[in-house]
């Protein structure tokens, strides 16, 4: 269960945050809190399963990423950790992820791969496939994008 106080620091972390040197610092400021107090409630929350991390969302196209391609694999149960370890170690990778195949689509793991250009995203798939030793993917690039936000949080941590 979340009180008041906790709702405050969901709201301040769901929001875009400044670079700083001490950010739970000023986050507890913020808050109206000490830094002790802020922890401890980041830390029961996420053993409660109420927060799962915090983490930096970056905007890729800002950050000079404007290559992105959603690559698909057709994976066999065997390639599967091997590639998932390969895809979470990889600074270009932002997703990967495993949904079930369909019929006439047989791919079944997913990974966001961002580049600088195709070049580099096409390379990351190379690499990659080679490693695990399956040409069996299709490079989905993005054509536009169309939205890029996180869930207004105000609206579900509003007070009940």
């Amino acid at each position: 269960m979340i009180d008041m106080i906790d709702r405050r620091i969901l709201l301040e972390i769901s929001d875009d945050l400044n670079i700083h040197e001490d950010i739970f610092g000023e986050i507890s400021g913020r808050v109206g809190i000490s830094k002790d107090e802020l922890l401890n409630r980041l830390t029961r929350m996420q053993n409660e399963g109420i927060l799962k991390r915090i983490s930096p969302v970056i905007k890729h196209y800002n950050a000079g990423y404007v290559a992105n391609a959603m690559v698909v694999w057709d994976i066999e149960d065997n390639e599967r950790q091997m590639i998932e370890k390969l895809a979470k170690s990889n600074e270009n990778i932002s997703h990967v992820y495993e949904r079930e195949r369909r019929e006439n689509w047989p791919y079944n793991l997913y990974t966001m791969i961002h580049g600088q250009n195709a070049e580099e995203v096409t390379h990351i798939v190379d690499e990659l496939s080679r490693k695990i030793g399956n040409k069996a993917y299709r490079i989905l690039y993005t054509k536009k994008q169309w939205k890029k936000t996180s869930p207004d949080m105000k609206y579900y941590l509003s007070a009940e």
